[in-house]
């Protein structure tokens, strides 16, 4: 296998494991969506009085709210960056196979 070959393979097993690590930031970002939604209907049934409570129900909606929105920036942050990883990886698998000067086959 020539070096082109050797370092295109490398970029390819690279873009997999970026892309790994963006699919599970996108789960990330769908539990803390949830997250959010739980806290917030924690919050309000407890100010609302629809659940009676000592005020616990209160901060832990709260709590579980605010944890939501840290956790959905921080995935949201990575991902992003990740992606970026992952443009500049393809772009240069890209420029790498159009270097190499491959001939079109024609059918017969």
């Amino acid at each position: 296998m020539t070096k082109f070959h050797q370092q295109i393979d490398d970029l390819e097993a690279d873009i997999d494991a970026l892309s790994d690590a963006a699919e599970q930031c996108r789960k990330s970002i769908i539990v803390a969506k949830v997250a959010v939604i739980v806290g917030i209907v924690l919050f309000a049934t407890s100010v609302l009085g629809l659940v009676r409570s000592d005020g616990t129900i209160l901060v832990i909606g709260i709590a579980v709210a605010i944890a939501g929105i840290g956790l959905f920036g921080s995935s949201r942050g990575s991902m992003d960056q990740l992606v970026d990883k992952i443009r500049v990886r393809e772009a240069r698998r890209a420029e790498m196979i159009d270097g190499m000067n491959l001939q079109v086959v024609q059918d017969q």
